[in-house]
């Protein structure tokens, strides 16, 4: 059996987690040969990790759908076929879906595969292959289970807050693969120990550089790493693990080198993406049904060269065209990677927060250098730490706009800082629905097939 045969044959057994028990087993129940589900070469792990359609594809889309990126007008909304679309886009105000076949089944499907690889990343045969390969394996293993119950958190569980992290549920952590370990919920200080103890464990077994983009690399564990402390408010550490990231790869695109009036202006796998990975299909985000709301497009100066690059104005509205993955400009999908410029961003945060106001500028500055004219740039300079970390914001929600689950995580966690929450609200079909800080829909419902077949307790409303 060669690997794409062994990657297909594991790929039939849709397994999330121990949620998914009865099916299977029932599939290893009818295997003729036990052999056929049990990675026996080093080859047959990287198989897995190379399944690009879903290690790179089907990441969580429910925040992207919640946030305020975007508009639709009623009778898109009313035209949507998709219940859970039409619940995630007014928060559960109004009738709550539970969908289970998105960003929870396909993302704790990737979690499961992964733990394959790592429950069997010791007893495989190298197969001619080195120990520098292995060890490449088990860190892409150990990214993608962080990184994915971390964002996982993001659509299920409520903000994280240091002072009720160890109080607050999280999401099922599940760390093998072995179907017959029952699924709980830790809470969210456990969560985050694990998922920050995966993605460091990674970061020495991983390559300082890869052959592309589609495998995580010791950079793509930094930046992974950053955000996570991000959530946490551990400003020190975010910083920290942003210049380890750019200490490795600092590349960035000259916006002032790309042709703003293509429709596709962001190259696909271009420079500054360090790892390439793309949001969950949806019903919404079509340029043709999501629009850009006028008061947004006006927070971009004259200068600011992201206005004619990220946006498209020729038509009666104003939608959006700076996808970082090329390839979906103008579809339902957006990129969800982990790119050089969120770093600076980052370190431009931490640093702010912290009341390093020089490093702060520095950092912003190195990043809007490239996005501004640099004919009429005028560099930051802060004076005092609330308009650091102002200015650091604003720049965080002009160049991060429909850029994976980022604006969502970045209103989730502002609702746990004092005099920076942000209250959501749309206007549709006559009602209006309003999401403020505190709100229990933070926290989307967990599938109820899942509670129902589990002993885990449903997020609270």
């Amino acid at each position: 059996m060669n690997n794409k045969e062994y990657s297909k044959l594991l790929i039939i057994c849709l397994v999330g987690a121990s949620l998914f028990v009865a099916s299977c087993k029932k599939y290893l129940d009818k295997s003729p040969d036990m052999q056929l589900t049990t990675p026996e070469v080093a080859q047959d792990l990287r198989a897995i990790l190379d399944y690009n359609d879903l290690m790179n594809g089907y990441y969580p889309v429910y925040g992207a759908i919640a946030s305020d990126d975007y508009y639709m007008t009623d009778d898109v909304y009313n035209a949507l076929s998709s219940t859970a679309c039409q619940g995630y886009y007014i928060w559960g105000l109004n009738g709550e879906p539970t969908d289970w076949t998105q960003d929870w089944f396909l993302n704790y499907k990737r979690i499961f595969y992964v733990n394959v690889v790592l429950d069997n990343i010791d007893r495989v045969s190298l197969n001619g292959a080195t120990k520098e390969y292995l060890d490449a394996i088990k860190g892409e293993a150990l990214f993608y289970r962080g990184y994915t119950h971390f964002l996982q958190s993001q659509i299920y569980s409520l903000p994280y807050n240091p002072a009720t992290a160890s109080s607050t549920p999280g999401v099922p952590l599940r760390l093998t693969s072995d179907v017959n370990t029952e699924s709980t919920r830790p809470d969210l200080q456990t969560e985050f120990k694990s998922i920050i103890n995966d993605l460091k464990t990674a970061v020495p077994l991983l390559p300082e550089n890869g052959s592309g983009k589609l495998r995580p690399t010791r950079p793509a564990a930094y930046a992974a790493l950053a955000n996570v402390y991000l959530v946490m408010q551990q400003y020190e550490d975010a910083g920290k693990m942003a210049d380890a990231a750019l200490s490795l790869d600092d590349s960035l695109l000259d916006y002032n080198s790309i042709e703003a009036h293509l429709q596709v202006p962001i190259p696909l796998f271009n420079r500054e993406v360090i790892w390439q990975a793309d949001l969950a299909y949806n019903e919404i985000f079509p340029t043709s049904k999501s629009k850009v709301p006028d008061s947004f497009f006006a927070m971009y100066q004259a200068n600011d060269l992201r206005k004619q690059i990220f946006f498209d104005t020729t038509g009666d509205q104003i939608v959006f065209k700076g996808y970082y993955n090329g390839q979906y400009a103008g579809t339902s999908i957006y990129f969800a990677g982990l790119a050089v410029d969120e770093l600076y961003l980052v370190k431009a945060e931490s640093a702010a927060r912290m009341g390093d106001l020089v490093g702060s500028s520095n950092a912003l500055n190195k990043l809007a250098a490239s996005r501004f004219d640099k004919s009429d740039f005028t560099p930051f300079s802060f004076s005092e730490q609330k308009s650091a970390i102002a200015a650091v914001m604003d720049m965080r929600r002009k160049e991060l706009c429909f850029r994976g689950l980022w604006r969502w995580i970045d209103i989730r966690r502002l609702s746990q800082i004092p005099g920076e929450e942000i209250t959501l609200q749309r206007t549709l079909l006559g009602k209006t629905y309003i999401l403020k800080p505190g709100d229990l829909h933070f926290a989307f419902l967990m599938p109820q097939d899942v509670i129902d077949n589990s002993k885990m307790e449903q997020n609270k409303r």
